[in-house]
This record gives C-alpha cells, structure tokens and sequence, in this order.
C-alpha cells in the first residue's frame, strides 16, 4: 500500500518555509493555539487520502531532525507518528503545504478537468493470514452516489481514450509499482460511472495559496526567472502601468519593517545564483519576494492570482535592509 508521509515541527523559533511567518502566524493560519511546546504535524497521503494529524507530542520530530537532519526545510518523510500525543485529525493538507484540488490518478496538483463520476464504497475483507502489514481483500463495491474527480490532462487523455492500453497507461502513472487493490476497484467503477469532463474552475484565492506560492517564487528563484523573463514584466513603477494603491500599502508596510521589525520569522533569506540573496517578507495581506539588486514581485490578499513586478527604483535600500533585519545585522 503506497502511504506518502512528510513530518514537519512548528514550535517557537521552528516554523516551516511553506507556511512563513512568526510562530504565533503560523498558529494562527492553521488555527491552532500557540502553545509553548509547539505541535508536529504529520502529512498523510494514503491510498489517494490526505489526511492531516496534529500532535502536541513534537518531540519525536525533534529527535528525527537531531539524527537524520532535514536538509533545512523542517520536512522529514519517514517518522512514526507519535499517536500518544495526537490532538487533532483533520481530512485534506493545509494549503501551505499543497493541499486542495489533485488529479485523482496521478495526485498532481491543480488538476485542469473534472468529471462527475461514481462515488465508490469499497468494501473490504478481513486479512487472509493476519500477519503485519497484510493488506486487506476486496470482497466488493457500491457505488452509493456521485461525486467530483479531478484529472490533469495527461490523466484525462487516458481516460477518454477509454481502451486497455489507456487503463494500464493510468495505472502507471499512480506512481507506484503496486497500486493497491481498493484503489484499482475504485477507478474501475469510475471508468464505468462518469460523465464528459469539464474544465475545473481555478482554485480559490486565500491567504494560504498566496504564502506559498511566495515560498514556492523564493526557493525555486533561479528557475522562476529563467521561466518568465524580467525583460518581458511591465512594472508598477513603470509610466504606462497604472499606480496600485493595495501593491502601496504593502510595499510601505514592508518599509515599515525597518522602522520596526517584525516578529522572528516574517522575513526570511534563500540562496540564489552563488552568493545572491533572495528575501521574502510576509505581513498582513501581502507577501513580497525578491532577490537583493535585481526584481521584486508582490502579491495580495486582495488581488487574487496577480503578480506585481517592482523594479525598486524608488526604494533601492528596501531588500538590503529586509536582507540585513533577517541576519540580525
């Protein structure tokens, strides 16, 4: 059975890229008080079924950190759940960390076509030998009702072209060498139950998409800008763009920063191109992301799905401070 794990620490001084922010944000994004010795959180992805376990127990990801390291991102993909100090199970990820819509087959994110298909009730047997691990039977399926399946479109062109070879192609592209047999059942009653697949609506604009599509911009910089060249953005500062009060606001609340810094945690540093910095700063509403001397981009609570090149012409002194509060220069 394919099971897809990441364990990550959220305590004081200790808060993942994805999410930003202080201590006391983070909390506050996943809705969680802020106690003193901080949570764990176990990202479960099993059989197509995410699931997220929060754990006031974080000491067992502490240990695993201490002994395997993480490589810097608070991630470890192989611990066992402490299941003593769960407090909480919720379905799905937080958005931060992917969560929302994947294709149903190939569990690639932001899915572009949905069909109305089989709501299937698989039905399972008790292990056959019993010993550890043994997966259990499928003894049956009821199809008890219709629901949404998200496909991208490499998955969607298998499943219309609807012949064998389609359907061994889709078991392929599950991932795993085995898939399970619950999930085969399943995806045989969908492949007989289903609608013509329509374009998915793009997902929902929230807080949590714009924090990590800011740490997805700041740790993969290099490749970003070789994907969307700055010589093709038009920039807010530029004569024929028309001035944006919100991208403003935000921009004189990152100054603001100097001023008054943040709490530890709004501000953090990426590496890019040899010695080059990449800084990205979080406050409310906002996220700006750019690399010490060249491009900013900001993006908004309030503008869904906009990306706001600034060339900083007016404030040029903005990341070196942004950068310096970060180190504790």
């Amino acid at each position: 059975m394919t099971m897809d794990q990441i364990a990550a620490l959220l305590a004081p001084g200790h808060v993942p890229d994805e999410l930003g922010g202080s201590y006391e944000d983070a909390c506050a994004a996943l809705q969680l008080p802020p106690v003193p010795g901080g949570y764990a959180l176990y990202l479960i992805d099993r059989m197509n079924q995410r699931q997220t376990f929060i754990s006031t127990d974080s000491s067992v990801v502490r240990q695993a950190e201490f002994a395997y390291g993480s490589g810097g991102d608070g991630h470890l993909g192989k611990v066992r759940v402490a299941v003593a100090g769960i407090a909480e199970v919720r379905g799905g990820w937080p958005e931060e960390f992917g969560g929302g819509p994947r294709c149903e087959f190939c569990r690639a994110p932001d899915p572009a076509w949905v069909y109305e298909g089989a709501d299937v009730e698989v039905l399972l047997g008790e292990p056959v030998f019993g010993f550890p691990g043994e997966p259990r039977p499928v003894i049956g399926s009821d199809v008890v009702g219709c629901i949404d399946w998200h496909a991208c479109g490499a998955c969607r062109d298998l499943i219309e072209a609807a012949d064998l070879s389609a359907w061994r192609g889709l078991l392929d592209r599950y991932g795993d060498f085995d898939v399970p047999m619950p999930v085969q059942s399943a995806w045989r009653e969908f492949w007989a139950n289903h609608r013509p697949p329509e374009p998915a609506a793009p997902p929902e604009w929230t807080p949590g998409r714009r924090r990590r599509m800011a740490y997805e911009i700041a740790a993969c910089w290099d490749a970003f800008i070789a994907a969307y060249p700055v010589d093709d953005v038009p920039f807010t500062d530029d004569a024929d763009v028309p001035g944006l009060a919100g991208a403003d606001a935000a921009l004189e609340a990152a100054r603001a920063y100097l001023e008054h810094p943040p709490p530890a945690g709004r501000i953090r540093v990426y590496p890019s191109g040899g010695d080059g910095a990449v800084v990205r700063a979080d406050g409310d509403g906002w996220s700006l992301v750019g690399r010490v001397g060249s491009v900013s981009f900001m993006l908004l609570d309030t503008d869904p799905n906009t990306l706001h090149a600034i060339r900083w012409r007016a404030s040029p002194s903005l990341l070196d401070g942004l950068l310096g509060l970060a180190r504790g220069l």
